[in-house]
């Protein structure tokens, strides 16, 4: 496939806190800073919805789980930068069951349904991991939905992700398994959550696109105040200290540079769906 666009090379993100500030700098139609026009065309979706599309190979960058990374990285190549990965946080799985209700329900039936923000996603993923080998119907949906869904009785347990991982007890649920928590306890890494991967037919133009996107995590930091409020208006949940416990559990150092972890990520998670 060869590139096909104007001057703006189109990427695809997510709403989620973390991607709005990690990427607001680049978002801005015009800024004096920049000297010139922004070098990205936005467009958003969910992290499901983007994970289905790299299928086609439809957005020459796009924000990818990395899980879904593992199936689409003849098409994909992994950038450096741009990373979300939690320290000691991640996914959740959470309901009105037990830790060992659950455990005890996946042992002794298959069609037993856990909600996900979807299939292809590093929450599906760790789940998986976390199950050990037990079975399970996973059941994909919005991830926005599931909290609700859990909230109405319309199912017993979910992951969640994003801010919904920081408010479930204000909806009356319990916590079962903190699954990114799970993954480190067992790996002694960081959770690989979501990843930035640039189509193979711009793979020349890597490590600029690594430096813009570097230079925008620069100008998320120091403006904090203006960057902000534009997050607000992407989020679910709209309360300052959530918005900023997901920006900061997930933009990290991390995010500047995983190439000293990332082949070890990849190769963890590649056990994992292997398993």
């Amino acid at each position: 496939m060869t590139a096909a666009f104007g001057p703006k090379i189109p990427f695809a993100i997510t709403p989620c806190p973390n991607d709005v500030f990690s990427y607001f700098y680049w978002m801005k139609e015009h800024d004096a800073s920049r000297g010139g026009p922004s070098a990205f065309e936005f467009s958003f979706d969910d992290i499901e919805t983007l994970n289905l599309r790299a299928k086609a190979s439809a957005s020459p960058i796009t924000k990818l789980s990395f899980a879904s990374y593992l199936k689409n990285s003849g098409n994909y190549a992994l950038l450096n930068a741009g990373a979300a990965l939690g320290v000691g946080t991640g996914p959740v799985l959470v309901g009105r069951l037990s830790k060992e209700e659950i455990l005890a329900r996946v042992s002794g039936d298959e069609n037993f349904e856990i909600l996900v923000p979807g299939l292809d996603t590093t929450a599906a993923l760790l789940l998986k991991f976390w199950l050990g080998g037990r079975k399970a119907r996973l059941k994909p949906m919005y991830f926005r939905d599931i909290l609700p869904a859990i909230s109405s009785h319309g199912a017993d347990c979910g992951v969640l992700i994003h801010e919904g991982r920081f408010v479930f007890k204000d909806s009356g649920l319990g916590l079962i398994e903190d699954l990114g928590g799970f993954w480190t306890d067992n790996t002694s890494l960081p959770v690989p959550l979501g990843c930035i991967c640039l189509r193979r037919d711009l793979i020349e133009r890597k490590a600029q696109i690594e430096g813009l996107i570097r230079k925008g995590l620069d100008y998320a930091f120091s403006h904090e105040a203006e960057v902000l409020p534009v997050v607000a208006s992407y989020a679910q949940y709209l309360a300052p200290d959530v918005l900023k416990k997901h920006i900061y559990a997930f933009v990290n150092k991390y995010s500047f540079d995983i190439s000293d972890i990332s082949g070890s990520l990849i190769a963890n998670l590649q056990k994992c769906s292997n398993e």
